[in-house]
């Protein structure tokens, strides 16, 4: 490199030196001087090109994560139907209670969930089949009856969480309806998955490489939380949570999953309560 300077600047030496003494030649020589002196020092900033002599190209970030909303799909299809036993813990300020529990899931109108006593007993049972909900507690005689879930919820579990969202947060997967209209975003390395309809704002939040899902944030009128999974849920097919922890500003819910399973087949008495005498029927609608 210095020799191809001393190639281009030697002329001009030349020129400056044949004017000699006047002042033009004084002040061609100071020039030269400059020129080359300017030439050394930004050769230096530059520093050496890389081998090729090719400058490599400059960074955009991340590339973001790609995905095919047909995959949550055919997520969502795949745990339509499902058995779920976890161990539960809620906290909240009318209810603070752990114990085991089986949920069955079959479509969006077919639930039942069930908790359990230490020995082993039914504490509480809830269904909802094609007649609507209704809530048992054995040691008690009574059957609750309402005309939403989301009140036989609350007086079950102290919580107010919708029974249709719990079902899909319970699978880690996203209700097919919201599917149509999702919107996606992506930053600071998450991946957002935004519903935003006359049914409330939903917002699931992926990360990783392959994608799972981290977590989930809703703001309707039945429910206003988040849910998040550790560790993140794979959104492969077959992939099942193993700790949830779904929470509002009243109260909390943690799940640790022991086994999920699709269950195409039920046998049909298990959507619907147990034939029990002496029970006494109460509409909570009508008490409250």
């Amino acid at each position: 490199m210095i020799e191809w300077y001393a190639d281009v600047v030697s002329p001009y030496f030349c020129l400056a030196a044949a004017e000699g003494s006047g002042e033009l030649g004084r002040r061609s020589n100071r020039l030269v001087f400059c020129l080359l002196f300017l030439i050394v020092i930004l050769s230096g900033c530059a520093g050496p090109l890389p081998p090729g002599g090719k400058v490599p190209p400059v960074s955009a970030g991340p590339p973001v994560p790609t995905l095919e909303i047909a995959t949550l799909g055919k997520r969502s299809d795949f745990w339509r139907d499902y058995q779920c036993k976890f161990r539960l813990r809620v906290d909240s300020k009318t209810s603070k209670f752990s114990s085991r529990a089986i949920v069955f899931v079959k479509g969006r109108k077919f639930v039942r969930f069930e908790t359990f006593t230490p020995l082993g007993q039914t504490a509480a049972l809830f269904v909802s089949n094609e007649t609507g909900p209704a809530l048992l507690i054995p040691s008690e005689k009574v059957i609750f009856t309402a005309q939403h879930a989301e009140t036989l919820a609350s007086e079950f579990l102290g919580v107010g969480l919708p029974v249709d969202l719990f079902r899909y947060i319970l699978a880690a997967s996203i209700p097919p309806d919201q599917l149509d209209h999702i919107e996606t975003r992506f930053e600071a390395g998450i991946l957002r998955l935004i519903s935003n309809s006359g049914e409330g704002y939903f917002e699931w939040r992926m990360t990783g490489n392959p994608l799972a899902l981290e977590g989930l944030s809703v703001r309707s009128k039945e429910f206003e939380g988040r849910v998040s999974y550790d560790p993140p849920v794979g959104i492969t097919t077959e992939a099942v949570p193993a700790k949830i922890l779904i929470s509002s500003s009243e109260w909390s819910m943690k799940i640790d999953v022991e086994e999920l399973k699709p269950t195409p087949q039920f046998q049909p008495s298990v959507f619907y309560m147990p034939d029990l005498p002496d029970l006494r029927k109460v509409d909570l609608d009508k008490i409250k």
